[in-house]
């Protein structure tokens, strides 16, 4: 095992040094893309483990270059389903009686099936349809031996500095970072909670459903639902069908994200197509969000943040832009804000930043219009990426790639843009920003 996760380390090092190398910006683009489609073959080959590491890294672009993010984005649970005999075996052996005596009905055919485990629908003894998702046996030593094979493997690319072109971080630390996720992510009892605390957080929100958890029928290898079957919602022909509203589907997944990451401070990090349903006997849809396993939780500081950054983008205000990035703890310490600023007033001014919804409150003076902005490299020595902004980041990617393809003119600011003063006044702005949005209103 050693040896295979040796050579594969290798085969996508080889490639990556002579990107590293290459003069030419093209051709060292090239080589860093066949690095990381080399890095995707050789995470497949060696397992659920390594899977999964490739799609906790993917979701950081600050740590490697975007040709390996793009490249890792590809990797799916490319793992088979085990047998169901073998479902009915752990599920025994966890929960400690004959599945007889704990179900009235098991289908052993998977719904679906991942690197860490499956799901089966089922029946409880008194009457209640469930889904329980069944973690493959023997996954924790699995774990276990091989990311004590990767640590040595992570220092080895630090060693010759592989793979991790101007990032902030060596892959020691970063590895560190991503056992706790993955470890986190095979206890069930925590995917558990995560899910409860959803349910209770949209409780009173009609058009999302989250799956009830059973707790007497749940452990840290198994996690017995309530079943909520839904039409996919990448199936549009379907949804059309069955009388959903797309755009107002968009609409809401782009609330709902608003309220996790602004409103609750805890949010699922991975909304792309494979976790979402719609429940179309709901007037216009409901959305039902499934698996909780990655979650992540923001501090009232980077709630407040994340608010003032949409804000700043509607009102074109980079010195607001800055202070909100502050919050977001993404500015290093001693960060020179005065070069930071000029660069996001260029990306205003370029455009490069913009949502339909941003006005500008005032007109750019001469000086301003003809300032040269700083380089990349001056501005991208004063920030920094927490990791609960890099999952912020993921999770507006995936749900921005599910909003645009139920509605192609979808954009996340756009369809928060309205909500956010609530929300500002919830979490205690006052009157004083009241009377500053209407002035600007009427100023634009």
């Amino acid at each position: 095992r050693m040896m295979a996760l040796m050579a594969g380390a290798a085969r996508v090092g080889f490639v990556a040094l002579r990107a590293r190398l290459a003069k030419d910006e093209t051709k060292k683009k090239a080589l860093h893309t066949r690095a990381g489609k080399q890095a995707v073959k050789e995470l497949i080959r060696l397992g659920p483990t390594y899977v999964k590491l490739g799609q906790i890294i993917s979701c950081r672009p600050d740590l490697v270059r975007d040709e390996y993010v793009e490249e890792l984005k590809s990797l799916q649970d490319a793992v088979p389903s085990f047998s169901g005999k073998r479902a009915v075996k752990i599920l025994e052996e966890e929960l400690g009686k004959p599945v007889n005596e704990l179900f009235s009905e098991f289908s052993e055919k998977p719904l679906a099936a991942a690197s860490l485990g499956q799901v089966h629908k089922a029946v409880t003894l008194d009457g209640r349809v469930v889904a329980i998702k069944v973690q493959r046996d023997k996954l924790k030593e699995m774990y276990d031996l091989d990311l004590a094979q990767f640590d040595k493997v992570a220092g080895l690319l630090d060693k010759f500095n592989i793979g991790i072109e101007g990032a902030q971080k060596g892959w020691t630390e970063i590895f560190k970072e991503a056992k706790g996720i993955l470890y986190r992510e095979i206890d069930y009892k925590a995917e558990a909670e995560n899910t409860q605390r959803f349910c209770k957080n949209f409780e009173k929100f009609p058009w999302i459903k989250v799956p009830a958890v059973l707790p007497e029928l749940t452990n840290t290898h198994v996690l017995t639902m309530e079943y909520c079957p839904g039409t996919k919602i990448s199936d549009l022909v379907a949804l059309r069908k069955e009388g959903a509203d797309l755009e107002m589907l968009s609409r809401n997944l782009a609330q709902a994200y608003l309220m996790q990451f602004c409103s609750m401070g805890f949010f699922n990090t991975d909304p792309h197509p494979g976790n979402l349903a719609v429940d179309t006997t709901y007037p216009g849809g409901r959305l039902i969000f499934y698996d909780f396993g990655q979650a992540c939780e923001l501090s009232d500081s980077q709630c407040d943040g994340i608010l003032q950054v949409i804000q700043s983008i509607v009102d074109f205000d980079a010195k607001a832009c800055v202070e909100a990035m502050d919050k977001l703890g993404a500015l290093k310490e001693g960060a020179d804000r005065s070069v930071v600023e000029r660069t996001i007033e260029n990306n205003f001014k370029t455009g490069k930043v913009k949502s339909k919804a941003s006005r500008r409150k005032r007109e750019l003076t001469e000086e301003e219009k003809n300032m040269k902005p700083p380089s990349q490299a001056e501005t991208m020595k004063y920030l920094q990426l927490p990791p609960a902004l890099a999952f912020v980041a993921r999770a507006v990617t995936q749900l921005s790639g599910v909003g645009v393809m139920l509605d192609p003119e979808w954009e996340f600011i756009e369809s928060v843009a309205p909500k956010v003063p609530e929300l500002q006044m919830q979490r205690g702005k006052g009157l004083d920003y009241l009377a500053g949005q209407f002035f600007k209103s009427w100023t634009r």
